[in-house]
């Protein structure tokens, strides 16, 4: 399995999102700034950012990322987000089954 590299862009930490991550096998960071995600853009190889809904000017902050962004819904389930990041990364697995 290859975990997945996660930056989760929230409003609050820890998060649930994050810890239920987590459980699955991926490596997840947690940032409350854009700057927060940009170094570890810089310092660690991150196959996603996710973006918070409650995360304000999140289209202004998102044009200010780089790499594979997503923006979740607010009433995204942590089961929608592993969903969609089996297909986005379909080698990435999972550590349940």
């Amino acid at each position: 399995m290859n975990r997945l590299s996660i930056v989760h862009l929230t409003t609050q930490a820890p998060s649930r999102l994050a810890e239920d991550l987590l459980l699955f096998g991926h490596k997840v960071f947690e940032a409350l700034a854009v700057s927060e995600v940009l170094h570890l853009q810089e310092h660690e190889d991150i196959d996603v950012v996710l973006i918070s809904a409650e995360v304000k000017r999140a289209v202004e902050k998102e044009q200010l990322l780089r790499g594979m962004i997503l923006r979740l819904q607010p009433n995204a389930t942590q089961a929608q987000v592993e969903w969609t990041l089996s297909l986005l990364f379909p080698d990435s697995g999972s550590a349940l089954q």
